[in-house]
């Protein structure tokens, strides 16, 4: 027996008997309805078909898809007569499936029926099988397929119960963060995790930041507020970008991390505090104490543990584990199931990732808003994976990866044109991309082809 439910909005009796009847002797259970209000409660996530009128009593078939979709994803096939097929075009746009025009084919309907509601069941157990699949390669939410991360995912097991200081270092965009929130998940420690960026925060409010102020410490301290050594009480705080610090501000901190106790600005009043403390740092500390940089003894202080979080160039087995881990993500968020296919995919795994786990996050977020379909391609990928070719400068420079990717993208297509006398069709074929694909970027960047 079949179990697949179908739901059927149609106001028209005959047409509406027509439907069920012919779903039922397929096997099919079956919901009828003669407006969207009434069938509304029996959609849900065990519906794995809706057919529905674009001409509706109360809401219409269009406004009707588009709501359905907000919550969530449900084949939608849409009925219409012919005069109104450029509507069941509009509900595509918003999400449906497919339409049939009036009167409907029997032969016809059982085949797209069967089509739809065998590639739902497909998706289904696709999604099944990714998870189940992420799941070997996930650390309480930490993606790590590669030996280096699982070797790090063992040491972290070691110290978590520990309240030794760890110091975890790495380019930046590789995941220390991460790492740190680990480590704080797995102690027993009760209190907040709480992440202090030493790097984006002015010298001359970090102080307070971190160590909280008393009622008129200052101008426009209006009145008493506690730092983030307190904030973080009984739990871990991150000292994000530590290399990054003063040498004022490096000796309070030592008292802080040896002491257990911080003063607030304007007070002698001492406060103790319970915290775990994890230093995380792009630079080569070692080297910073050595040029005088950074005080050698709160770098032992700071170190009694050192993780070091490999770039992602030199762990290519994480790349597919986090793909598959951001694409499930957007997956359950939108319902729509994405992959990639084969060209795309190796590009994704010949570059070399120089802004690490978080560019790649972020272009495979830009290639899912890209793609058309459901799989993305080579062109949804940026210009600058092709060929291996890099960001220039810094990844972590003032600019932001987006507007870094978007710059290059820019004056690859601007170069292209030239060469090719600003023949869109040309300068895709030299950049290897469709047409449809360069007139979008052309179009986005607002380049003009007329010279």
């Amino acid at each position: 027996m079949n179990t697949n439910k179908i739901v059927i909005i149609e106001d028209d009796a005959g047409v509406r008997f027509f439907l069920e009847e012919a779903l039922k002797n397929e096997g099919y259970s079956v919901l009828s309805f003669i407006a969207y209000e009434d069938a509304a409660g029996a959609i849900d996530s065990e519906t794995d078909l809706v057919i529905m009128d674009i001409s509706l009593p109360g809401m219409d078939g269009l406004t009707a898809t588009s709501e359905i979709k907000k919550s969530l994803n449900v084949p939608i096939l849409i009925i219409t007569a012919y005069g109104t097929k450029k509507n069941a075009l509009d509900a595509i746009k918003r999400g449906a499936t497919d339409f049939f025009v009036k009167p409907i084919l029997l032969d016809e309907l059982k085949v797209m029926v069967k089509r739809v509601v065998g590639t739902r069941k497909l998706k289904k157990e696709m999604e099944l099988l990714r998870e189940k699949e992420l799941e070997q390669y996930t650390f309480h939410g930490v993606i790590g397929r590669s030996q280096q991360m699982r070797d790090i995912f063992r040491d972290v097991e070691k110290i978590a119960a520990s309240d030794l200081t760890v110091l975890i270092t790495g380019e930046t965009g590789v995941g220390k963060e991460e790492v740190a929130k680990l480590i704080h998940t797995l102690s027993p420690r009760k209190g907040d995790f709480v992440v202090v960026n030493c790097a984006s925060i002015p010298d001359s409010l970090l102080e307070s930041e971190l160590f909280g102020y008393e009622k008129g410490a200052f101008t426009g301290a209006y009145q008493q507020k506690k730092g983030k050594f307190e904030v973080a009480h009984n739990g871990t705080i991150v000292l994000d970008e530590i290399g990054e610090m003063t040498p004022y501000l490096q000796a309070k901190i030592l008292r802080a991390v040896e002491k257990k106790e911080i003063e607030h600005l304007g007070s002698n009043k001492t406060n103790v505090v319970d915290v775990r403390v994890v230093s995380t740092t792009n630079r080569n500390l070692e080297s910073s104490t050595k040029e005088g940089k950074f005080r050698e003894d709160l770098f032992f202080r700071l170190s009694q543990i050192h993780i070091y979080v490999p770039p992602l160039r030199e762990r290519k087995e994480d790349i597919n584990a986090l793909i598959e881990h951001v694409l499930l993500g957007h997956e359950n968020e939108s319902g729509r199931i994405v992959t990639i296919d084969e060209d795309a995919h190796g590009m994704l795994i010949q570059y070399s990732w120089p802004g690490n786990v978080r560019e790649l996050i972020s272009v495979i977020h830009r290639a899912v808003v890209m793609c058309d379909g459901d799989v993305i391609t080579a062109d949804d990928l940026p210009l600058y994976l092709k060929g291996g070719l890099q960001l220039a400068g810094q990844p972590y420079s003032d600019v932001t990866l987006d507007e870094a990717i978007s710059e290059l993208e820019r004056n690859m297509i601007t170069d292209a044109l030239k060469k090719c006398q600003g023949s869109q069709a040309k300068a895709a074929r030299l950049l290897g991309i469709s047409e449809r694909s360069m007139w979008y970027r052309v179009k986005k960047y607002e380049i003009d082809t007329s010279s």
